[in-house]
């Protein structure tokens, strides 16, 4: 045999065939086309796994459109028709806000007609109860009977009033810590101002006795009024308008009155006083500078916290005209009586202002000069003065005066 090394040349018949030399060295240009080009020649080749999974999942991708349209489409449907539901419920719910409305303002109209009934029947009992005797007693009993009914009446309209308003805000219809009704719905609000009135109607004494009391004070302020040219009188906490009454009947026609209780306002204002619904403190805040003669609040100071009558000593100094006049009455505490009774008969007192604290208070916010005076002596005072066994001191500290008033003018400026 002879070696290929030693430079001889190959058996012709030796050599593979040119097809299949071809087939195994395919041409150049061909390797770069694409895979689908290759299999078009005949390429023996396979296609990468890659473009078969890609080109067999395009039909469902396609598929996978036509389904997202048709889900799409049932999807705008779904929410057109939750829309007109949603449109319908909030129109449902207006509806039963403007029914809630409705019943509790037709509640307050009830209270409103049984509030001015109960005060018809109690002035009449304080004017004829005395006079009545036995031969009167059912009647008597009637009239305490049809009372009840009224007071219970009452009741029950300010406790469907809280649960009406409770249930338009959206709110539980009792609290869960099973105190019963929320403490503070205008319901229960409109039951406090009833009890308050009534309090007052029955312990405080009648209008004529309180305006009898106040005209001790008439001199003090028409001199102010006087003083400052006839600028407005104000009274914090005016009540059933005795006061307003007792300027109006000397000719203070240009005073009005300031409370929170709807029930002594409505009272006041059917005596043709001028007296407006609100809070002491909001009212002097908006009040202008130097725009009143007088301000004046009786029995008002000891429902209130100490940091508020400060407050208000301070904002008068502003709002008075120079040589104005600021009045307190408060209950007497030096006098054993009231401090140790009377003073908390009432549940609203917050505690007293003993004279000491509101002559300070007074001079602090700049007032000169301040006067202070014992007012309205217990009807037994002078008899316990005139008896001889009976110590004057013991007697002035147990039967002495009971309110204590505070006066003070806001200096004129000098000239």
């Amino acid at each position: 045999m002879t070696s290929s090394a030693s430079g001889a040349q190959p058996d012709p018949d030796s050599r593979p065939p040119p097809a299949l030399v071809a087939a195994s060295r395919p041409d150049p240009i061909k390797r770069l086309q694409s895979p689908q080009g290759l299999a078009d020649t005949g390429s023996q080749s396979a296609e990468p796994p890659r473009h078969k999974a890609e080109r067999a999942a395009a039909p469902r991708r396609n598929k996978g459109r036509k389904m997202k349209l048709h889900k799409r489409l049932e999807r705008y449907i779904t929410a057109i028709f939750k829309l007109g539901r949603t449109e319908w419920n909030a129109k449902q719910a207006a509806r039963s806000a403007r029914h809630a409305e409705d019943l509790a303002n037709n509640h307050a109209q009830d209270l409103g007609r049984i509030w001015q009934s109960i005060s018809e029947l109690e002035k009449a009992h304080d004017a004829f109860g005395p006079h009545l005797d036995r031969r009167v007693d059912t009647q008597m009993e009637s009239y305490k009977a049809g009372l009840a009914v009224l007071s219970r009446t009452i009741s029950d309209l300010t406790r469907r009033l809280d649960r009406l308003m409770m249930r338009e805000g959206g709110a539980p219809a009792a609290p869960q810590s099973g105190a019963g009704e929320a403490l503070g719905g205008e319901g229960f609000t409109a039951f406090k101002d009833q009890f308050y009135h009534r309090l007052e109607n029955r312990y405080r004494g009648s209008r004529e006795e309180i305006a009898n009391r106040l005209r001790i004070y008439l001199p003090d302020v028409e001199a102010a009024v006087q003083r400052t040219g006839g600028k407005p009188v104000m009274d914090l906490g005016c009540g059933r308008g005795e006061w307003l009454q007792v300027l109006g009947e000397a000719g203070l026609e240009n005073a009005f009155g300031v409370d929170t209780n709807p029930v002594q306002i409505h009272e006041a204002q059917e005596l043709g006083l001028d007296v407006r619904q609100g809070d002491a403190v909001q009212m002097l805040a908006e009040a202008k500078d130097a725009s009143l003669s007088v301000i004046t609040a009786h029995h008002l100071i000891e429902h209130l916290p100490f940091d508020t009558v400060a407050w208000i000593t301070r904002e008068a100094l502003r709002v008075l005209v120079p040589g104005g006049l600021l009045m307190f009455e408060t209950p007497n505490t030096r006098n054993v009586l009231v401090g140790a009774t009377t003073f908390h008969t009432d549940p609203t007192h917050l505690k007293p202002m003993p004279e000491q604290v509101m002559g300070v208070l007074f001079e602090t916010a700049g007032f000169y000069p301040v006067d202070i005076r014992h007012l309205n002596a217990h009807e037994r005072f002078d008899e316990f003065r005139a008896k001889p066994d009976f110590n004057d001191e013991l007697a002035f500290l147990m039967f002495g005066p009971q309110d204590l008033a505070v006066l003070g003018l806001k200096p004129q400026d000098k000239e």
